[in-house]
């Protein structure tokens, strides 16, 4: 049997691409877990902020069939759970919680919250998939995908209630996913958080002096990461690749802000659209 002649070259230049795992968060990661620590928060704050009861869903136009009372209180237990989570990962990276001041929209009756919930729950699905890619730590990318997870079945079970079609048939795209620098503007819908955040942390940089489209599927990489790495001189990004290099880079998707699992939009069942993005305000400081 005849082997190829660029095997032995092809497995010496595998043999040298070794990547040594951080025993915890390096100080790369700093900037995207402080990210992830603003946004968060800007959740875990939104639940405490709003006091709610039997009377208070007893308003719904139409009334689920989940106990939504125990499901909502317990959404926000899982928010500050993922609050805990990071503020467990910055003390390991040394990191230093950010103090914010939050602006969120309005809450008129038990609907405007849920569509509010709704909305940050699927921006916040959406981040963490984005934040995976800008962390080196495979213990900093396994939380941004668990959170992101976490998030994606909360938005889906509000959406539920929100929508009788959640995940139509005719979609052609995965669960979209949002760059640091989106999720910082200001906009309508899922995806922005501009509004809210008040310029509390800058958006970390993208990895490696790189620009990544996410598209319906996957990303496109294009710029500095992904010739290096075509040209086999390059270091990779995010856990398991190696340590960032260059600078500025961003990352833009390309799907539509307000569609989420399959094409869940921000429209009740027949029952009125989005809620404007103004009213209530808090000061958060861990």
């Amino acid at each position: 049997m005849k082997f190829h002649s660029t095997l032995p070259a092809l497995f010496a230049a595998t043999a040298t691409a070794t990547y040594m795992c951080p025993v915890s968060p390096s100080s790369a990661d700093a900037a995207t877990i402080s990210f992830a620590m603003s946004v968060q928060n800007l959740l875990s704050t939104y639940y405490a902020a709003i006091p709610i009861n039997a009377t208070f869903f007893s308003t719904l136009p139409a009334q689920p069939t989940t106990d939504f009372l125990a499901n909502t209180m317990g959404l926000a237990v899982q928010a500050k759970l993922g609050v805990d989570a990071l503020q467990q990962l910055a003390t390991s990276a040394s990191v230093q919680p950010p103090m914010c001041s939050y602006s969120f929209p309005p809450v008129t009756d038990a609907q405007s919250h849920l569509m509010n919930a709704y909305v940050l729950e699927a921006t916040m699905c959406g981040t963490f998939i984005g934040l995976a890619d800008y962390v080196q730590s495979p213990q900093a990318a396994f939380l941004m995908a668990r959170l992101a997870a976490e998030h994606g079945i909360h938005a889906s079970y509000i959406g539920s209630y929100m929508q009788s079609v959640v995940f139509p048939t005719n979609s052609t795209m995965l669960t979209p996913a949002f760059t640091p620098e989106m999720v910082s503007m200001t906009g309508m819908g899922v995806g922005y958080l501009g509004a809210y955040l008040n310029n509390c942390v800058m958006p970390p940089a993208a990895p490696c002096g790189g620009k990544a489209n996410i598209g319906p599927l996957g990303v496109t990489l294009t710029g500095q990461w992904s010739m290096n790495v075509m040209n086999g001189s390059g270091t990779g990004s995010g856990a398991g690749g190696g340590a960032a290099t260059g600078t500025g880079g961003t990352m833009s998707p390309t799907t539509s802000p307000v569609a989420f699992t399959g094409g869940a939009g921000n429209m009740w069942k027949g029952m009125g659209g989005a809620v404007a993005a103004a009213g209530l305000t808090a000061v958060y400081m861990m």
